[in-house]
């Protein structure tokens, strides 16, 4: 029989443990403080505006709605952080998103936030919204808008309006979605305007809330302007005019709990949840606590530790079958629960390794963190064996990349990692991905890094996402620069060039920052590493309420 288990006891009365978890634990503080800031979108004045005119926020109607407001995970809540500081911030993109039970029913929610600048949209916030969509797409999910937005942001309109992936493509999405059958619920609680009135119409059903939302191509001021009529709001696109006259709304409601019992009405009444039916068995916890994960992640990017140990802290005990354990060594795969649901795990090996090479003995001393060829060649090969499985993929990010040098390029290394790369992208069963800490080059996109179509890609506060670490890149971008200087007659001293090092690597590393990547939506959500098994429960059970799922071809990835 094989060998099930993973991991072993964690040193936690040794000093570096404990250093190393005080590191952890500082920046989960960080993250959450950081976190809670965001959450007061635009400030106590701002909320208590809404208040006044009877209205509730963002954050205060998901909570309504949801039948249990802790299971609400949030997406995207570091969207826009620190990107609009000359427009005066966009908290969370002015919109929060996230999945929850309505009506015992997993839902995608989508509630603009007012305020922060009276909802309007920033190219941050057409992001965000399409990645709502898609997710919805990918993972057939009903998605509730719950509406409350001035439009677009007219100072950043050419960033906003024009492009495949800008403002318009949220309607194309909206008739992409009822076409497919997925449902889409959309209640007007604020303003609704001009090209922005398309989202809830567009929607299969609409509730409007009476004194408070309304609907309209143009405003009273912008009518006026252009055929000289005077007309008040409530006349030109209120709660009766859409539910009495036009008949664009479908329901209307007296204010915004009204509106969102309504909504948990309409969900209530969805036919039968049709899910894939991936496989899942018995849920067992982890064989070692969450909680020691903050004492085995290093505290530096270079240091070495054993993915394994990681491994054994989120997967189900017992439930670890290794594939290729010797072979390609720098890349752990193997087959696992999480929570009960089968899945193959791709997973970075920072440990230094040896592999045996042409029947020497010895072997090869292989960096840790690094793809080198047959590594690339197992996580190619195993990432069918699960597509032939049909079982979800976890990739655990930790990688500086491939392999370069001689060596490497004389064997091949470009193939094989072209292997993998093609393996990923023809992948047809769901995928998700945690950066865990480095996430360079290549390396991305051999484990599942945003282009490569991950159903959730979340981050440990140690994540670092860029083309290559700060150390390498600082060197390059400094002899390019000292070349350049050099090209114009000019010399630098050794300290010239220090001070143009710092100066290079001090910006790169802002770059490279966790935060950087939530806030352009390169990853979906920074987690609690203790977190991670039950975002990742979550995920899974998601993925598996699509139940048209394309089926693998074997034919496709060549090998």
């Amino acid at each position: 029989m094989p060998d099930n288990t993973i991991g072993t006891d964690a040193p936690t009365d040794a000093a570096a443990f404990q250093e190393r978890a005080a590191h952890y634990e500082a920046l989960v503080e960080t993250m959450e403080t950081r976190a809670e800031t965001v959450k007061r979108g635009g400030g106590e004045k701002k909320i208590q505006k809404q208040h006044d005119r009877g209205k509730l926020t963002a954050r205060e109607r998901i909570a309504y709605l949801l039948d249990d407001p802790e299971q609400f995970r949030e997406l995207g809540l570091f969207a826009g952080y620190e990107m609009y500081e000359d427009e005066g911030g966009c908290p969370a993109g002015g919109t929060v998103m996230g999945f929850g039970p309505v009506s015992g029913r997993e839902c995608l929610v989508v509630a603009n936030d007012a305020t922060v600048k009276a909802g309007a949209w920033f190219p941050i916030t057409a992001k965000k919204n399409l990645r709502a969509q898609e997710i919805a797409l990918e993972n057939h999910v009903p998605i509730i808008y719950l509406v409350d937005s001035a439009g677009v942001y007219l100072p950043m309109q050419d960033k906003i309006f024009p492009d495949k992936d800008d403002f318009g493509r949220i309607f194309r999405n909206n008739a992409k979605l009822s076409s497919e059958g997925i449902p889409q619920i959309a209640a007007i609680m604020g303003s609704c305007v001009a090209g922005g009135a398309y989202l809830p119409i567009m929607s299969d059903e609409a509730v409007i809330v009476e004194g408070t939302g309304s609907v309209f191509l143009a405003g009273p001021y912008l009518v006026k302007a252009a055929i000289g009529e005077d007309v008040e709001a409530e006349e030109l696109g209120g709660a009766t005019t859409h539910t009495e006259i036009s008949g664009v709304a479908d329901y209307k409601a007296e204010d915004d709990e009204d509106a969102l019992d309504t909504v948990r009405s309409l969900v209530d009444h969805h036919g039968p949840v049709e899910r894939f039916g991936y496989a899942q068995g018995e849920s067992t916890e982890p064989a070692y606590p969450a909680e020691e994960l903050y004492g085995l992640y290093p505290s530096k990017g270079n240091e070495q530790y054993d993915m394994r140990e990681i491994l054994a802290r989120i997967i189900d005990a017992g439930s670890w079958t290794e594939y290729k354990e010797g072979y390609g060594r720098t890349l752990l795969t193997g087959y696992a629960r999480i929570d009960g649901w089968n899945v193959g795990v791709v997973a970075n090996q920072r440990a230094v390794v040896r592999n045996k090479t042409n029947h020497d003995s010895k072997g090869e001393i292989q960096v840790g963190g690094v793809i080198y060829g047959d590594a690339a060649d197992k996580g190619a090969r195993f990432v069918m064996n699960c597509n032939q499985k049909e079982i979800p993929i976890i990739f655990f990010q930790d990688v500086t990349g491939f392999m370069v040098g001689k060596r490497a390029e004389h064997s091949g290394i470009i193939k094989d990692g072209a292997k993998m790369v093609n393996a990923v992208s023809n992948s047809t069963v769901p995928k998700l991905t945690v950066v865990v800490g480095n996430s360079y080059g290549a390396g991305n996109y051999a484990m599942c890094g945003r282009a490569y179509d991950p159903r959730l890609v979340l981050a440990w506060p140690t994540a670092k996402i860029a083309v290559m670490g700060g150390t390498q890149a600082s060197k390059v971008l400094k002899q390019i620069k000292v070349r350049q200087l050099e090209k114009q007659g000019k010399e630098l001293s050794e300290e010239d060039e220090e001070e143009l090092l710092s100066t290079i690597q001090d910006r790169y590393e802002e770059q490279t920052t966790p935060y950087y990547a939530a806030a352009r939506l390169w990853v979906d959500a920074l987690i609690d590493p203790v977190d991670t098994r039950d975002w990742l429960s979550r995920g899974l059970d998601v993925v598996d309420h699509n139940p048209t799922l394309e089926r693998f071809n074997p034919g496709v990835i060549q090998t």
